[in-house]
């Protein structure tokens, strides 16, 4: 998300008068990698909470490039990215697994994939809604015969940060 005032990474919401985290879990993860999370947050992450755990454990090489820097919207942004592609990774594997059966393709003649970055923008008290946008990174269709990367049919021009997931394979 991105708040009314251009932060990356919070946004104003309803019933709410400062701005809260845009993705709890990816922004807690970071917190915790970079070793700024608060004694509440570390207290409770490893008790309760093992989604989380397992985010913190697939993100936190991913984050190696920006150990050490303040948190700004560059860095934020940064772990937005790592975290769509520990998503799609998930997601990948999980349509491998059935896409490489025999019979999967017997009643299926094509699968497609959408894959992006949802940003929220604020819709707190007295302040007025923005637009939230949907950024597209990957399209894909899938047959029994290989795939097809369907993206600049559809969207045109890609934006760079969207060329590693237009170029992975699924097999």
């Amino acid at each position: 998300g991105v708040s009314n005032d251009g932060t990356v990474g919070k946004i104003e919401r309803i019933g709410q008068k400062a701005l809260s985290t845009s993705c709890g879990a990816g922004i807690g993860a970071y917190k915790a990698i970079m070793g700024s999370a608060s004694d509440e947050e570390k207290a409770f992450l490893g008790t309760k909470d093992f989604q989380e755990e397992y985010i913190i454990a697939k993100l936190r090489d991913r984050l190696e490039p920006i150990k050490g820097q303040p948190s700004s919207n560059e860095t934020v942004t940064f772990v937005t990215n790592k975290m769509y592609d520990l998503v799609w990774e998930m997601l990948r594997s999980e349509i491998n697994a059935y896409t490489t059966k025999a019979s999967f393709w017997d009643e299926t003649t094509e699968v497609t994939l959408l894959g992006g970055i949802v940003i929220n923008r604020g819709h707190g008290d007295g302040v007025p809604g923005g637009e939230d946008y949907y950024q597209p990174l990957m399209l894909k269709s899938l047959t029994k015969d290989g795939e097809s990367d369907i993206y600049g049919d559809v969207f045109g021009d890609f934006p760079a940060l969207a060329a590693p997931h237009r170029n992975a394979k699924y097999v």
